[in-house]
């Protein structure tokens, strides 16, 4: 009888030991499995930082583009305006005060 008593002290402790050790897997498990969603999410989130820097300089490589091809073509412009004021600038003057002063009489 003892001898019974003995075994099932001893099962039990082998059941306990069981018990704690699975109790201790899952609490690892657990924990790493913690781990690796806060690395994949680190690295997600790295990886989004990284596009968002290269589409950024894309972004700006195409705004300088475009400014440097407007400042030549207002340039153009510009001079085709002063050109144009100096060939016919005081024809113009003329007319107008001819105009004015005919239209007063």
């Amino acid at each position: 009888m003892e001898d019974m008593i003995s075994r099932i002290v001893d099962m039990d402790k082998k059941a306990r030991s069981m018990t704690d050790e699975a109790q201790k897997s899952k609490i690892d498990y657990e924990q790493q499995i913690i781990r690796t969603k806060e690395k994949i999410k680190n690295d997600y989130l790295e990886r989004a930082k990284k596009r968002l820097e290269i589409n950024e300089q894309n972004i700006r490589k195409n705004a300088d583009e475009k400014l440097n091809a407007l400042e030549v073509q207002n340039k153009t412009i510009i001079e085709k305006l002063d050109k144009n004021y100096s060939e016919n600038g005081d024809k113009w003057v003329d007319r107008i005060v001819d105009r004015v002063v005919n239209q007063s009489l």
